[in-house]
């Protein structure tokens, strides 16, 4: 009978992973692109990006993907690592909300009932061709699969009570209260989901196999133990990807030591709000007690985020090369953060090369500028080799036109900056232009417009140089055709070199 029981309770919590992964995974692909918008136009503050993170982790039910999203913007440069503490503070407390979910409709209504009928409308949806429908059928099916789960472990929990006896995890001693805490880590590391192990406290706690102080010690457990998930994700990526691991799992670590301390007053607490809520229940109980604690520690870290972001970046300095350190394989799920990722990266190129050629024009020591152009025509190579192999790798033709139109253009871009490599290594001809007086002329009229690009490049100005880059491409043009034919008179009389 115990065997069957464990059995059972191990097949619930499957059920109710996989519930989870696929209503996540439909909520991402029928609201993705909005809620990236959402997060990066209200992600300003560290009051909204906490409230971004809060919301977004809400709606698509888990901080796992907000973690990854925030990662990518950070790489991508649309919001800055400061902004991304307050997302992964907001996604921790938003991601409370399957909690309540699971704590109003899988045990104070019976969703049992309805949850059969919602998996086989939702792999019916699955099946009609469409993008809508298809999406809307995954967060049918895995919505009526949770709650399957539930009932599943509901079922079994009781026979599991009767095998396991809790009483020396007592959360009124130390010792009892630490090793809660490690079993709330191991099974939140085992179930690679933090919502499936507060799910199953929330049956133990509903049988009786867990008081509510018991319950309490394992949410914070659990709590510290999500970090794991974030930590492995975050080996061997950019530094902005270990930066907001770091943050998260610090937070956490911080976070679950302090309620650790302060659990009783916090027990209490959430006991007093399930008293307004309901009659007292056990399960709003703990509910609340996850929620607060979450507040608890956003709100003590949140109006410090500037100081403890400069721990973090001292702590994780920036490594790797100077302009290819963003381009992090785990943005190319997202194709429109990949490729403002890519776009950062080629203005920040172009703007190193644009820089160079001005030194070019302008130095006196002729002989340090040709050790300075050997410098940046290998840095830029090889940025750009990587920004090429990167770039090759997104995939948008499934995407907007316009998203692929953005594609095309920036291999394009990638083309003209390879040119321009290739134009710095005729430095014998760099070298005859600065020294012909009409050549040299014609560029020093040419100079106020490139400063203006490199401004533009560099941020400094909101002028779209655009049509007046273009219209110095047409000049050239124009004085190249005006002058073609005195320079082949020129030579034919021997005045000047073929060359």
């Amino acid at each position: 009978m115990g065997l069957v029981a464990i059995i059972k309770t191990a097949g619930g919590i499957g059920l109710f992973l996989l519930g989870m992964t696929l209503m996540t995974d439909g909520l991402k692909t029928l609201a993705g692109d909005s809620l990236r918008k959402t997060l990066s136009r209200f992600t300003g503050g560290r009051f909204s990006s906490f409230m971004s993170g809060a919301a977004i982790t809400a709606v698509i039910q888990s901080s796992s993907a907000t973690s990854l999203m925030t990662v990518g913007f950070v790489s991508a440069g649309l919001i800055t690592f400061e902004q991304s503490i307050g997302i992964i503070l907001g996604a921790n407390v938003g991601t409370t909300a399957t909690t309540w979910m699971v704590t109003f409709l899988g045990f104070k209504i019976n969703m049992a009932v309805v949850a059969y009928p919602l998996i086989a409308l939702g792999a019916f949806m699955k099946v009609i061709p469409g993008f809508r429908s298809s999406a809307a059928g995954l967060i049918m099916a895995g919505f009526g699969m949770i709650f399957v789960g539930i009932s599943l472990m509901q079922e079994s929990m009781a026979g599991i009570a009767g095998l396991i006896d809790l009483s020396s995890f007592s959360a009124e001693t130390f010792s009892g209260r630490i090793l809660l805490v490690a079993l709330g880590i191991l099974m939140t590391v085992v179930m690679q989901s933090s919502s499936a192990a507060m799910a199953t406290t929330l049956v133990a706690l509903d049988s009786g196999a867990l008081s509510l102080g018991q319950a309490a010690a394992v949410a914070i457990g659990q709590n510290i133990g999500t970090t794991f998930i974030t930590g492995i994700s975050a080996i061997g990526s950019i530094t902005a990807a270990r930066r907001t691991a770091l943050a998260h799992i610090a937070f956490n670590i911080f976070c679950g030591a302090a309620i650790f301390v302060l659990m009783p007053l916090f027990v209490s607490a959430s006991i007093t709000v399930s008293n307004v809520l309901g009659d007292g229940d056990n399960l709003l109980a703990l509910s609340a007690f996850h929620t607060l604690f979450n507040l608890a520690g956003a709100a003590a870290i949140l109006p410090f985020t500037g100081r403890f972001a400069a721990l973090v970046k001292w702590i994780l300095p920036e490594k790797g090369p100077l302009f290819t350190r963003n381009l992090d394989p785990s943005v190319l799920m997202v194709p429109e953060v990949a490729l403002e990722t890519i776009r950062r990266t080629l203005v920040d190129i172009g703007a190193y090369m644009t820089r160079h050629l001005l030194t070019i024009f302008t130095s006196l020591d002729k002989t340090k500028t040709k050790a300075e152009t050997a410098l940046v025509i290998s840095t830029a190579h090889d940025a750009l080799l990587e920004t090429k192999t990167f770039i090759s790798r997104v995939r948008s033709f499934n995407n907007s036109p316009l998203l692929h139109r953005r594609h095309t253009n920036l291999i394009h871009a990638l083309d003209h900056l390879q040119q321009l490599v290739g134009a710095f290594r005729h430095s014998d001809v760099i070298e005859f232009i600065v020294n012909n007086p009409e050549l040299a002329e014609i560029f020093r009229g040419l100079t106020a417009r490139i400063e203006l690009l490199l401004k533009w490049l560099d941020g400094e100005n909101a002028i779209d140089p655009h049509e007046i880059m273009e219209k110095a491409s047409l000049s050239i043009a124009g004085i190249r055709k005006d002058r073609r034919e005195n320079i082949l008179q020129k030579t034919a009389a021997g005045d000047v070199s073929p060359d």
